[in-house]
């Protein structure tokens, strides 16, 4: 892993940790535990997502122009 550096000490430590447990799992089980956690990778994008768009106020805007143009058509 090129970035293991990046890791703080505790990260290492629990990727290590992690590694040996991997190591003995059975091939069905790893493949298993390689769904769940890809799964999981997925929930965790659209979370990031979610918490940006609300951090950056993306889509906020919309509903206010519509209403507005709304308001100019009938004027």
């Amino acid at each position: 892993m090129d970035s293991y550096q990046e890791l703080s000490l505790e990260q290492q430590f629990e990727l290590k940790v992690f590694e040996e447990n991997v190591r003995q799992l059975s091939r069905q089980d790893a493949q298993a535990l390689l769904i769940e956690l890809r799964g999981s990778m997925m929930h965790q994008t659209v979370a990031f997502r979610e918490i940006l768009k609300d951090a950056w106020g993306i889509g906020k805007g919309i509903a206010v122009t519509q209403d507005l143009s709304k308001g100019q058509k009938t004027s």
